[in-house]
Parts: C-alpha cells; sequence; structure tokens
C-alpha cells in the first residue's frame, strides 16, 4: 500500500500545471483590470472604457475600495433592498450566471480568492484540513451570515415603505451596518478599506492606542489577522467559511450546468489515490461526490486543481 501511495505521489508531482498557470494568468490579470485605477496610476492612462464592464461582477468587492469604482452583485442586490427596492434584474442575472458557470468567477477571477491563493506560497508544509465534523459545523457560517445580513437589510427596506419614521429610528440603532452591512464580513472591506485607515491612523496619531479605543475595531483588526494567518495552512479558508457572496452563490451553484465529472473506471479511490481530495482547496470528499456530475453542494469554485493533478485522468469537466 505504501509503495502504491508513493508510485502516484510521484506521477502527481510530475502532472504539468498547465491549468495552475492559466489560472494564475487570469487571476493576476482580473486583479488589476477589476481595481484598474492601479494600472492608471502606473502608467497614466485612462481606463474609464473599463469600468462599465467591470463596474457588477458577481464577487464581493468592497465599493469603498479606493482601488476600484466597482462593487460586487450583493452588494447592488443588499443596497437596493435596503431602499425598499426589489432588484428582481440583479437576482435574475446573479441566478443565471450561477446556474451556467457555477462559481467559476471564485476560482479564477475573486480579487480576494486570489490573495487567499497567494498566502499558500507561504505554507512551508502541506496544507491542514479540518476534521469532517469540523468542517461540517463551519461551512454553515457563511448561510448563518447572509440570514442575518438579509433579515436586518429586509426588515430596514419593509419599514422605510410602511413607517418612515421607524425606519430613521431603526437605521440609526443599526448605525454603521445599516450603510454597510456586508463591510464587518467582507475581507475585501478590511484589506482595502479597513487596514489601511487604521494604519494611517496610528502613522498620522503616532499611538497604537487607537486599535483599543472600541471592542468592534480591536476585534475587527485581529479577527481577520487571524483568518489571513489561517489562510496560509488552510486554503481558501475565508471562502469556504465566512464568504457571504459564497454563501448566496452555493445555494444556486449547486444546481449549475458546469460541473465536474469522475470515471469511476480511471479512478484509483480512495485507498490507493485520494489526490483529488488532499488538492481541494474547498476540502470537498470528491470520491463521495455522484461521478456523473457534482458540484460539492455548490461549494466547488472549479480552480480544477482535481483534474490537474488526477494521475489517472479520471476527472472532466462537464456542461448540462
Amino acid at each position: 500500500m505504501n509503495y502504491l501511495l508513493t508510485s502516484v505521489d510521484e506521477e502527481y508531482k510530475k502532472r504539468p500545471r498547465y491549468i495552475s498557470i492559466l489560472r494564475i494568468t487570469i487571476q493576476i490579470l482580473s486583479f488589476f483590470l477589476i481595481n484598474y485605477i492601479i494600472i492608471e496610476l502606473i502608467f497614466q492612462i485612462d481606463m474609464d472604457l473599463f469600468e462599465g464592464l467591470i463596474k457588477i461582477l458577481p464577487i464581493l468587492n468592497s465599493p469603498r475600495n479606493p482601488i476600484s469604482k466597482g462593487a460586487g452583485f450583493l452588494e447592488f442586490i443588499i443596497y437596493m433592498i435596503g431602499q425598499a427596492e426589489f432588484p428582481f434584474l440583479i437576482i435574475g442575472i446573479l441566478i443565471l450566471i450561477s446556474l451556467l458557470f457555477s462559481r467559476i468567477f471564485c476560482g479564477f477571477i475573486c480579487p480576494i480568492g486570489s490573495i487567499q491563493d497567494f498566502l499558500s506560497i507561504f505554507r512551508s508544509k502541506k496544507k491542514k484540513q479540518f476534521s469532517r465534523n469540523t468542517h461540517k459545523f463551519l461551512i454553515h457560517i457563511k448561510l448563518v451570515i447572509l440570514l442575518i445580513i438579509i433579515i436586518a437589510i429586509m426588515s430596514l427596506g419593509i419599514a422605510k415603505m410602511i413607517n418612515p419614521i421607524f425606519y430613521i429610528e431603526y437605521k440609526s440603532n443599526l448605525g454603521t451596518f445599516a450603510d454597510k452591512p456586508l463591510g464587518y464580513f467582507s475581507l475585501s472591506e478590511y484589506l482595502f478599506v479597513f487596514f489601511p485607515e487604521i494604519i494611517q491612523d496610528i502613522i498620522n496619531s503616532g499611538e497604537i492606542q487607537i486599535l483599543f479605543s472600541d471592542f468592534l475595531t480591536f476585534f475587527i483588526f485581529f479577527f481577520y489577522i487571524i483568518i489571513l494567518i489561517l489562510a496560509v495552512y488552510y486554503p481558501r479558508v475565508y471562502c469556504r467559511y465566512l464568504c457571504p457572496y459564497a454563501a448566496l452563490s452555493s445555494l444556486f451553484s449547486e444546481y449549475s450546468f458546469l460541473k465536474l465529472k469522475r470515471n469511476p473506471v480511471k479512478c484509483a479511490g480512495r485507498k490507493e489515490c485520494r489526490i483529488c481530495e488532499r488538492v481541494c482547496p474547498m476540502q470537498i470528499r470528491i470520491l463521495d461526490e455522484k461521478f456523473e456530475g457534482f458540484t460539492g453542494g455548490g461549494e466547488c469554485i472549479l480552480c480544477l486543481r482535481c483534474i490537474e493533478k488526477c494521475p489517472y485522468n479520471a476527472l472532466k469537466i462537464k456542461f448540462g
């Protein structure tokens, strides 16, 4: 058995990395296009042409990001609901994209996903995995976060329609959460807005006490520092357990036309191989999924690492 596993590991290491090279190239290009102001500053060129193309993308992206003029679908949906408007068109587009392309935007385009993938290069040993039960528990956290946001903001929208006076009081009680409900749960908001502002305040004041000015500031600052450290050892930990967009898209991606399929005749199984499960950043138990087509319960981000690394060519992309 050990001999077989060693042979498989050697074959796995020899596999060409064409998909990884393609994915990294797309991730780098996407990062700079989404944050195209960086390109404008570096090359002193006008890229307003791209604003209409990338302003709304089906990924979580802070609308307050100073290096981007856009935001994700979920930000616009939440904002419009809070304004007592139901964004049928945006929701319909999001559902359509999820059904056609599953979560390929997460795997290839999302800047926050790319940052987490980048952090993994600092890992000196093999990536870690949570226990199966722990993973099952943690994976529901993002759904709870999404539910809390929707209930709070939908209540705000209903209040605006029914009782404007109560709406003003309710919005005041919600505080900054009413204006940026996704902000507290967005790694994009933390990296591009919250963290730079805190560091700038510390530099300007020359004091670190600002971190301890209130509990929420202290908690958010160190909570996401921990998340970034965990991302070094646990791939895509934010995407797996905290991202509100991942929660929403996973509900529809489960029924996507774009899936992965596994050839059970070619596949050596878990005892002899299991490489596909070892390289999966979302910790999907691929060998327990339906071989004729699977999305990992909507959790698969279609990074295609499993296809790239399978020594038996047992995994393929399936549409339909």
